[in-house]
Parts: C-alpha cells; sequence; structure tokens
C-alpha cells in the first residue's frame, strides 16, 4: 500500500471535529486522543492546548500502568485496559483504548455512580468503535 492509499489514522488525519463533536453531549466537557506515548492528537476546541498536552502526558501514563496490572488481575501479560475512571467530586475521567497506538481520556461533569456518567461512557465507546482505524495512530520511527 503506497503513503496515498494507506488508511486514514489521527496521526494523519486531524480529528478535532470527532473530538468536539463528542464533547458536545451532554454533562461530557473535553475530549483529547493522544497516543499510548501521550503526543496528543486531537482536542476538543473548547480545550486549550495548554491543559491537552499534560492531560495526554498523565493519561497515558495512567493507562501504560493499567496494562501493567494484567498479572495482577489475572488476565494475559500486557493487556489493555479497556477503561480507566478517576472519579473526582462533581466531575469523572474515563480514559479508553481508542486505537492501535492511540487512547481517549473524556472528562465528564458528573460523579461515576450518576447515569450522566454510563450515557457519556457509552457515547465514547459507540464513537470508538465507529472509528477505531482512524483513531489509531502508526509506531512513530525513532530518532537517533
Amino acid at each position: 500500500m503506497t503513503e496515498q492509499q494507506q488508511q486514514p489514522t489521527a496521526d494523519t488525519h486531524d480529528m478535532t471535529w470527532v473530538l468536539t463533536r463528542l464533547a458536545e453531549e451532554k454533562d461530557v466537557l473535553h475530549a483529547v486522543l493522544f497516543t499510548t506515548d501521550g503526543l496528543v492528537l486531537a482536542h476538543s476546541t473548547e480545550l486549550h492546548r495548554d491543559v491537552a498536552d499534560p492531560t495526554a502526558a498523565s493519561s497515558s501514563s495512567l493507562f501504560s500502568l493499567g496494562r501493567s496490572l494484567a498479572q495482577f488481575a489475572q488476565t494475559p501479560p500486557d493487556t489493555a485496559p479497556r477503561k480507566i475512571i478517576i472519579d473526582l467530586p462533581d466531575a469523572c475521567v474515563l480514559i479508553f483504548g481508542a486505537g492501535h497506538n492511540s487512547v481517549l481520556a473524556v472528562s465528564i461533569r458528573a460523579e461515576m455512580t450518576e447515569p450522566e456518567v454510563a450515557v457519556a461512557s457509552a457515547t465514547t465507546i459507540k464513537t470508538i468503535k465507529a472509528l477505531a482505524p482512524a483513531l489509531s495512530a502508526r509506531v512513530r520511527a525513532r530518532t537517533s
């Protein structure tokens, strides 16, 4: 497959519109798509880049920690978590595996036990399933 025929991915196409649309859902505040090593690929338009960058770095670390707990959870080594939930007072952060080499963090204006979190989670999962190949990121080449 030549470069022109390659499947569109989040590192070759702007996915801001997808994240902005997700952030327009009821009680969803922001969304950030990033590589598993913490590089921001896209974020919802209302979120400033100065917040998106550390969010991606922190969330990729949490995703990596989740992966490292596979043995503790008696799952195959290096199993990627489906979802990580950070329950804060009056808000919740959900971190999902989005596609190959990519992760999606979504902030919600509700606590984990509130129904809004389930609705936002279902909407996010639906978005991921529909766009998983396009939300993926190619492996970055190492530089010397």
